[in-house]
């Protein structure tokens, strides 16, 4: 049931290609079934079919459909690029100056060691311009003698941070692929051997590839036929991340022989609403013309409306919302309410609240982000990784056992002296005497402890038990809650994360180290959480995502396109960021099937104040949608009032119902 675009797709093999597919148009089956293909026909095995793509939950959605289409489909090695980085260093550990086991600290871990690398009395917003310089020379696969920079100290900062990285033997998400790729790069050895391994690879939303990142997959191609890239330069959304969309034009001076193929069907919007993206995204430079278009019939005119303040906007929005869950029959689940940023959200959240209305929002607090869950994650890092002095300082008085800050400060001062891991200096009899004998009694417990533990042999459950179950770890969490509630909530995250242990035990981790790299992953909400309702969510998180009723809320000049990028261009006299805006917009409006509903407020007071760079208005996006495809548009000079009496009607209409 290909269509003819589809099936040329799935069917070439005989060059590199790129795979150009519009928004809504079966890319995620186009390279399930071409992997289908590639065994069927005997091309390729199933063992050596490699596919990358950008996030845990689209790794294991492919998954699920390979091992559903493809005979052995399991055994197709499917991951982000992250998980694939850490898999050639796993495997490749003794051609790195790293050790087995290293850790894999997050970014608040790396912005502590950053700030402790500089002089003293740094602010912290020097801190953070540094730590995101130095990710951006790493997205970019720069070596600290290959960057410039006009900041101070920033270069021999960057080199004094992979020198203490390397120290303490961990890596921070950026290290999984530049440090695989420098591998790549210097070992023709360690190349050519996962070189053999692919006998086929495929990358989904290829336009999301960082400079980094292509070159990693340039080094693991080489000269080779057998690649399929997938993705579609009008959904690059991800800039400010280090993603190029002219990895595309890339591509194919790179791969000479490149064929491109074009999926321009979509299966999931009307066609107004595609109309109206395209003569949006139109205004954007293509290096690849392509039209997405629909057969699903014409559809609804798109609804824009105007407000004269934010909580009129999230008052309207919510009562039109229960009207036509009422009118229409419509579940909840059929409805999103997306936004640019995630500060827009709160006046809909109350609205929603007020009205008693099941609702979920994305982008929330991620599980590995709670206290408790990265106090367990830092003692189980240190039992595998005992070089780890971050996870060292976050459990050496957690829970509290009586070592205070000068007797911290007394171990890593002498560990420092004497080259020395924290771990190491704290079981040191010459350097533990300079403690009273009451603190050296509780740290010689406390190295016991990770000791015991350390040599323990055993499922990775049996030991976070058993360590978890002499620290006391429960009862210590339940006893330092504020409130009856935090100690209900606090007490289940460890409980939940002690059964999540148990279960990844059975099946996806033998041993610790193991274990910790896979949790090491996972560190955003990939997985829904809450229960079914209306979705709320930023524009970026609901790219992939399609609704019956999509509601753009707040399309106004200063928020999208966003003030930042708008900025950025008059200050370097371009246009890339407000392009990425609008193809933002673009993501937007191609969420919606049935129904595409855009506001925007006549006058917004700015977060900042009332100044120049506040929201002006409606987006000058809107004006890019053709007149005759938008109802209310600000372009054309309706009656104010025929609105408020439609609003007014929904409303009566509401409140009569929920009467009855």
């Amino acid at each position: 049931m290909l269509n003819s675009q589809q099936q040329k797709a799935v069917t070439y093999t005989a060059s590199p290609l790129l795979v150009l597919a519009g928004a809504g148009c079966g890319k995620t089956r186009v390279i399930t079934e071409k992997m289908a293909h590639l065994v069927n026909t005997g091309a390729c095995p199933v063992e050596r079919i490699f596919a990358i793509t950008f996030t845990n939950k689209a790794a294991k959605e492919m998954s699920e459909r390979a091992a559903a289409l493809v005979k052995g489909g399991e055994r197709i090695r499917i991951s982000t690029f992250h998980a694939l980085g850490l898999k050639i260093l796993q495997q490749e550990i003794t051609h790195t100056p790293y050790h087995a086991g290293f850790s894999i600290l997050d970014a608040s871990e790396t912005q502590k060691i950053i700030k402790d690398l500089l002089p003293s009395g740094i602010k912290k917003e020097v801190v953070n311009q540094l730590q995101w310089q130095i990710s951006g020379w790493k997205n970019a696969g720069l070596a600290p003698t290959q960057t410039e920079s006009s900041v101070p100290m920033a270069i021999e900062l960057y080199q004094h941070y992979l020198d203490h990285m390397q120290h303490i033997n961990a890596m921070d998400f950026d290290d999984l692929i530049l440090q695989s790729l420098w591998l790549l790069q210097q070992n023709e050895t360690v190349r050519k051997r996962w070189q053999s391994h692919i006998g086929y690879l495929m990358v989904d939303e290829y336009q999301d590839t960082n400079a980094s990142q292509y070159q990693m997959l340039r080094a693991l191609m080489g000269n080779g036929d057998h690649l399929t890239c997938v993705g579609d330069d009008d959904q690059s959304i991800y800039g400010w991340r280090g993603a190029q969309p002219e990895n595309l034009q890339l591509l194919q001076q790179d791969f000479p022989s490149l064929k491109v193929q074009k999926l321009e069907q979509n299966y999931r919007s009307s066609s107004t609403i595609l109309e109206a993206a395209n003569a949006v995204v139109q205004n954007n430079p293509h290096p690849f013309e392509k039209k997405i278009w629909s057969d699903l019939g014409t559809g609804d005119a798109i609804q824009i409306l105007v407000y004269d303040s934010p909580e009129a906007e999230a008052e309207a929005i919510v009562t039109d919302i229960m009207f036509h869950h009422r009118v229409s029959q419509l579940p909840y689940t059929d409805f999103a309410i997306l936004y640019r940023s995630n500060h827009q959200a709160k006046l809909f959240e109350q609205q929603l609240r007020s009205h008693n209305l099941p609702y979920q929002m994305s982008g929330g607090r991620s599980f590995f982000d709670y206290t408790e869950i990265k106090d367990m994650m830092a003692y189980l890092r240190l039992l595998v990784n005992p070089r780890d002095n971050a996870a060292f300082l976050r459990v050496i008085n957690t829970p509290k056992r009586g070592i205070g800050l000068q007797s911290v400060k007394h171990i890593t001062g002498a560990a420092a002296k004497q080259k020395m891991t924290f771990l190491q200096a704290a079981q040191s009899p010459h350097i533990a005497a300079g403690l009273t004998p009451a603190v050296q009694k509780k740290l010689a417990h406390f190295c016991h402890l990770i000791k015991q533990h350390q040599k323990m042999k055993g499922r990775p459950n049996d030991i976070a038990n058993s360590l978890f179950k002499q620290l006391d770890f429960v009862n210590w969490v339940n006893i330092n809650a504020n409130n009856k509630v935090a100690k209900i909530s606090k007490v289940k995250l460890v409980k939940d994360c002690l059964k999540w242990i148990e279960a990844l035990s059975k099946n996806k981790a033998s041993n610790l180290d193991e274990l910790m790299n896979y949790l090491s992953l996972q560190t955003s909400n990939d997985e829904e959480e809450g229960e079914p309702g209306i979705r709320m969510m930023t524009l970026h998180a609901a790219k992939g995502l399609e609704f019956s009723q999509v509601y753009m809320v707040g399309v106004e000049e200063g928020i999208l396109p966003h003030r930042n990028s708008i900025a950025d261009d008059e200050d370097n006299g371009g246009e890339q960021g407000v392009e990425e805006e609008r193809r933002l917009m673009y993501v937007g409006m191609t969420r919606a099937m049935n129904n595409l509903r855009i506001s925007y407020i006549k006058k917004r007071k700015s977060r900042f104040g009332e100044d120049e760079s506040g929201p002006k208005g409606a987006s000058r996006f809107l004006d890019e949608i053709p007149h005759e495809l938008a109802a209310g548009h600000p372009g054309v000079k309706k009656s104010e009032a025929d609105q408020k009496e439609q609003s007014q009607q929904n409303f009566d209409a509401i409140m009569a119902m929920l009467k009855e």
